[in-house]
């Protein structure tokens, strides 16, 4: 049994720690697409005296930290051979090859970074809402140049929608939170260089002035919202919150089937991007190990295939001593 154990795990780190290298790969591409729109879009705001553009560049600034610290988190993740974690020593036992426990630990810097990524771009959102209000109350007397101001913006929105496009597909496919974190971020950059090429045309050509200030100050208001949102959930991920609707979902599941005659505990909690389950259960006393052996193994493939849990984590207690029947609101001792 503990060597099936080991195998599965081995089978699921080898299997996420590709998906995570696949993903900081993919997250390269992130990088190098958004240094050179911010290099083109600063540019262009300084000699196109565009305000709602530099804040767009400012947004794709924001997308280089917010990129580089998914990377550094998923290259942490992803390292399966070590002498310590983060600088803190780890057993001997898993230094030439990483086991369960000390793996899973570095699944987590995943979530640490994504957050870190959401911190950043309320960093980002704060310095273009404090510029812009500036703006608003003493605005510049600078003429805003239309036609090179709007052609970063309209690259920028064609460059950036082919990214968000990429990054959903690759997050849908890997199952990956970085890059799940990576597209929203992307589509919320679509939104802002869409806005800013309506806003200079709106300046440029119907000589709306005010638009540019509100424009950037409402981008501001949004870039901040969703900074907000991906630390509000990666905060509750590194406090083990975990929706209660679907744990109900998973302790359902497991009570119907027949060889269960409760379920007295469950946990699921996530390790990165991974779901994991602990549950025990109470079944009949007379059960035999090998026949509780192979429930374990069906409550596994059952919580994997419908929900897509990475591991499940079983404690088996005889109904007798449990004090419990199926049905009866009882707990166990």
């Amino acid at each position: 049994m503990m060597k099936d154990t080991n195998q599965d795990w081995q089978h699921v780190q080898q299997t996420v720690v590709a998906n995570l290298n696949l993903a900081n790969r993919h997250l390269w591409e992130n990088a190098g697409i958004y240094l050179s729109l911010f290099l083109v879009e600063d540019l262009a705001a300084w000699f196109g005296h565009s305000q709602v553009l530099r804040a767009d560049a400012l947004n794709n600034l924001s997308g280089i930290f917010s990129t580089s610290l998914l990377m550094t988190g998923l290259y942490i993740a992803g390292k399966t051979r070590d002498n310590d974690l983060w600088g803190a020593p780890i057993a001997a036992v898993d230094r030439p090859h990483v086991g369960p426990r000390t793996q899973q630990s570095r699944f987590r810097f995943e979530t640490i970074y994504t957050l870190l990524a959401g911190i950043m771009m309320v960093f980002i959102a704060a310095d273009i809402l404090f510029e812009t209000g500036h703006h608003l109350i003493w605005p510049s007397h600078e003429h805003l140049q239309p036609l090179l101001s709007g052609a970063a913006a309209a690259a920028s929105g064609l460059l950036l929608t082919l990214l968000w496009w990429s990054n959903r597909r690759w997050a849908h496919q890997l199952k990956n939170t970085a890059l799940a974190a990576a597209a929203k971020d992307t589509f919320t950059d679509v939104l802002t260089s869409l806005v800013t090429l309506f806003t200079i045309v709106g300046v440029g050509w119907f000589h709306i002035n005010w638009i540019d200030g509100a424009a950037s100050f409402a981008l501001g208001l949004y870039i901040l919202f969703v900074g907000i949102q991906i630390f509000r959930q990666c905060a509750l991920k590194l406090v083990d919150y975990f929706d209660p609707r679907l744990e109900a979902a998973y302790q359902q599941a497991v009570a119907d089937l027949p060889a269960v005659q409760r379920v007295l505990f469950i946990k699921a909690y996530y390790d990165g991007n991974l779901i994991m389950v602990s549950v025990t259960i109470a079944v009949n006393p007379n059960m035999t190990a090998a026949t509780i052996y192979q429930l374990t193994q069906t409550i596994n493939q059952l919580l994997h295939t419908r929900y897509g849990v990475t591991e499940t984590a079983l404690m088996v207690m005889p109904a007798d001593r449990a004090f419990v029947k199926k049905g009866s609101a009882d707990q166990p001792t």
